[in-house]
């Protein structure tokens, strides 16, 4: 304000001409500009000037410049910046409540993988006394580039304890299941299982029939254990009351930017938050890709349902629900083959978007139910509010955060996106410390949040779309590539 009134002090009127002082914040807060037209008013006045309205100034009539707007038009103008009004105050509250559960969050995350972390490296389950027999159940469709390395890990185990592999061929078009018998005919472990095109769910159904043992070991036909993988599943299975047992996921196929991007979100996200939700067994997804479950336990909740997209989702809640405890042991390493396409990306989120959206729906009642503890209060609500909701949302701030930059009235809001940021990247720091990644992996987070993120905001809203329509999808297969590296050679393939 000083400074605005020193201005009009030091300009000077000429003799002839003058000078045009034009008082404005294009568009901004204006506060200092109106305490500050009282004193220049003031002090115009006491030097000899004139303080006119624009009409007098070029002798006009003032209906003329400033037409009297009718009641009705006053009516909508009212509206309209009130309805503005609410806009803006709802986008206020809207980003400083996010900023606050976002913040909040993690740092339960965090202390909860820590802790984690820090109780397994001081009391490590206890070694197996026996390894009991295990049944290893695959469903493929169209698996040819993948589904022989599949079953190569699988065989190599360490595991000491009976072994069997029971592959079901979903109708495939392909060679999968020429592939399978020739790794029967070597190995008589292995047997196939050919059922008509049902989805993924059914062939899951009828590998669990054709099965003997009842301890389950599961993974997907793109999928690679490490050969101690079955040995740690089981481990974390044998104590009485664990119904299921999720192993840790990496991506095996980091080649280009969606590949590194896929994995640092594993790194980041899924790992790093069962770790935490191991802490309060509030575990909400033991995922097909690898894990373990008890044959009497998935009988106890009927079977493996096929009522949602995303099977292993429903399975892991109803085994909640039954009052199983869901345990997640990072010891026991399986790498997949995440989508190296942004169609095929897109076309995985959407599926399993709409599978997390029905399962929701369907164990709506688990929500803030005092009987399902930490799952009903802190990782239901994170997956409906963190997972979907703010997915969804976060890529439409982050774009009008651009535009208002440019607009010129954005740098009020330009904190809170720093501290969004900032939050994503000590997650991912910390994150690949404990899963023994490359910290510099991190730094893709900052464009994840540009370029990544958006599409799998494409994800939800298609599936939110979807679930409207009352649209079904069914098993959205991708096609594999067979890049897969273990270990230390993943980051060339």
């Amino acid at each position: 304000m000083d400074e605005i009134v020193q201005r009009v002090k030091s300009s000077r009127s000429e003799s002839q001409g003058g000078n045009v002082i034009l008082m404005h914040d294009s568009g901004g807060d204006r506060t200092q500009t109106i305490k500050a037209l009282p004193r220049l008013i003031d002090y115009l006045q006491d030097r000899g000037d004139h303080v006119v309205s624009l009409a007098q100034l070029v002798g006009a009539d003032r209906n003329a410049l400033m037409p009297v707007v009718s009641v009705e038009k006053q009516w909508v103008t009212r509206a309209g910046f009130d309805v503005i009004r609410f806009l803006e105050r709802f986008f206020w509250a809207f980003m400083i409540l996010a900023t606050i559960l976002v913040l909040l969050r993690t740092l339960v995350v965090l202390w909860l993988a820590i802790r984690h972390e820090r109780r397994l490296r001081r009391h490590p389950p206890p070694l197996l006394d026996e390894a009991p027999p295990v049944s290893v159940l695959i469903a493929a469709y169209n698996e040819t580039k993948v589904i022989e390395a599949t079953l190569r890990s699988v065989l190599n185990t360490r595991y000491k304890g009976e072994v069997e592999v029971v592959v079901v061929d979903d109708g495939s078009r392909d060679h999968t299941a020429d592939i399978v018998d020739a790794v029967a005919a070597a190995d008589p472990r292995v047997r196939l299982i050919r059922q008509p095109n049902q989805g993924k769910a059914k062939a899951l159904q009828n590998a669990l029939q054709a099965s003997h043992h009842e301890i389950l070991v599961m993974l997907d036909a793109d999928t690679q254990f490490q050969p101690d993988t079955i040995q740690e599943l089981v481990r974390y299975l044998v104590p009485p009351g664990v119904g299921a047992v999720s192993g840790h996921v990496k991506v095996g196929n980091r080649r280009g930017w969606l590949g590194r991007f896929q994995s640092l979100e594993y790194t980041c996200g899924f790992n790093l938050d069962r770790r935490a939700y191991d802490e309060w067994n509030c575990v909400t997804v033991v995922p097909g890709a690898a894990c373990a479950m008890s044959r009497s336990a998935i009988g106890a909740v009927g079977g493996i349902s096929d009522d949602t997209l995303a099977e292993d989702t429903d399975l892991t809640l109803a085994l909640h629900r039954a009052g199983y405890r869901v345990r997640y042991n990072p010891e026991a390493v399986a790498w997949t083959e995440a989508p190296d396409s942004v169609t095929a990306l897109a076309k995985q989120r959407v599926r399993w978007s709409f599978g997390t959206l029905q399962c929701l729906w369907k164990h709506r009642d688990m929500v803030f139910n005092p009987k399902y503890g930490a799952l009903a209060f802190f990782s239901l609500p994170s997956i409906a509010l963190f997972q979907m909701f703010l997915v969804a949302v976060i890529p439409l701030v982050d774009a009008l955060l651009i535009l208002s930059l440019i607009w010129g009235f954005g740098l009020a809001i330009v904190n809170y996106a720093v501290i969004f940021l900032l939050v994503d990247l000590v997650l991912a720091v910390l994150a690949c410390v404990m899963e023994k990644e490359s910290v510099w992996q991190a730094g893709y987070i900052l464009l994840m949040r540009l370029v990544y993120r958006p599409l799998l905001a494409y994800a939800v809203w298609r599936s939110i779309f979807r679930t409207l329509r009352g649209k079904w999808g069914g098993w959205s297969k991708l096609e594999r590539r067979g890049t897969v590296l273990i270990g230390k050679g993943r980051e060339s393939a």
